[in-house]
């Protein structure tokens, strides 16, 4: 079984028969009350009575402690829980049983069968998320009675009944973990679509980069934090370098491939789990970079126009050499700034760059400066 079904199944379990243990406490102390049984045998109701309420508090315990337990040890985890409820099982079908073979308590056994088809119900549904677990609690509860209704002579008209409740709920049983198990796995197929369409609306299909409206986002964001942490933010404009001659010298397949090994580059050189590298549009691609000083920021494009130079596109015989442009700009945000103008500034490093002749890296403060002079 998936480990993730088991998981959820505990939990399920859990959560389905926590209902349960508030009848078991109270239902039969209610109904040795009503019927009198506490005046007739007071030890007798007062033992079921503390069994039941009993095995239910420790069961409560045992779900209040599960955040700890459960990760700690699950195996000991769910083997208290089936355990426990199991006892009940035992506790209930024991008061049938004791009933039917004491004629003193004829009035009882009526009462407690209508309590026994009701809890059997109950766990037929329920407890479907563990359906061995189930069939035999629901055994385990009918098949003592079901004999001891036949050895009696007053109650064996009651076996056959109770037999053919066993063989429906038995069926029951199957039809709801089936049901279960249908609507689990039904649910992780609607996840996994959405988590597959939450990354589509994330990434580039090509490249397997994020897309532009993600850049944009993320952007806002790192600038907002950038502007609260007063920390720098640096960000990377690339431009591959005379792109639309390969797609019309090699064809479009070509060029895909060649956006395709770009991009593998910069994912192995900028390695930083909160570097984002994004294609910004065509064969432009961004990189933001937080908390990333400007000559950090600058080491870092010039490592990745070095790789790209340095690894030719191979395809069959085809060895393409490539190459790219680089702005950067880095700042630390403040109210005085904009991320417009920072994205604009990078821009104009890029332009820089394309205008130097390509294959080179400008900083937006560098060229800032010099045109100061």
């Amino acid at each position: 079984m998936d480990s993730h079904l088991i998981k959820r199944s505990d939990m399920d379990f859990l959560s389905r028969s926590f209902p349960g243990l508030f009848v078991y406490a109270t239902v039969w102390p209610l109904l040795a009350w009503g019927a009198g049984l506490f005046q007739l045998n007071f030890k007798l109701a007062f033992f079921f009575s503390a069994l039941f309420i009993g095995i239910s508090a420790v069961r409560v315990f045992h779900a209040l402690s599960t955040p700890f337990l459960y990760n700690k040890n699950t195996q000991l985890w769910r083997i208290i829980l089936l355990g426990l409820a199991y006892l009940h099982a035992l506790t209930l079908s024991g008061v049938q049983v004791y009933f039917i073979f004491n004629d003193q308590y004829y009035d009882m056994v009526i009462l407690t069968a209508l309590i026994v088809v009701g809890l059997v119900s109950g766990a037929a549904s329920s407890l479907a998320p563990k359906l061995l677990f189930t069939q035999i609690y629901i055994a385990s509860i009918i098949f003592p009675i079901v004999i001891a209704c036949f050895l009696s002579d007053h109650y064996r008209y009651l076996a056959p009944l109770f037999l053919v409740m066993w063989v429906y709920y038995f069926l029951m049983c199957r039809r709801y973990f089936n049901e279960y198990n249908r609507a689990f796995h039904i649910e992780m197929k609607l996840k996994d679509n959405q988590r597959k369409l939450e990354r589509l609306n994330q990434t580039d299909t090509l490249t397997g980069l994020y897309n532009r409206q993600y850049f944009d986002n993320a952007l806002d964001l790192q600038w907002d934090l950038a502007s609260r942490s007063q920390s720098s933010l640096s960000i990377l404009f690339l431009d591959l370098d005379f792109f639309k001659r390969i797609n019309d010298e090699y064809g479009h397949i070509i060029g895909d491939k060649a956006l395709c090994h770009a991009a593998n580059i910069m994912r192995e050189t900028a390695k930083r789990k909160s570097d984002m590298i994004a294609r910004y549009g065509g064969e432009e691609f961004a990189i933001i970079l937080p908390s990333t000083q400007h000559s950090i920021a600058l080491e870092l494009a010039e490592n990745i126009r070095k790789h790209l130079e340095e690894t030719p596109l191979i395809h069959g015989e085809l060895t393409i050499k490539l190459t790219v442009s680089i702005g950067i700009n880095c700042v630390v945000p403040n109210n005085q700034r904009s991320c417009l103008a920072f994205l604009d500034q990078a821009d104009q490093a890029l332009y820089q760059a394309k205008s130097s002749g390509r294959n080179c890296v400008k900083s937006y403060w560098d060229t800032f400066c010099e045109s100061q002079r």
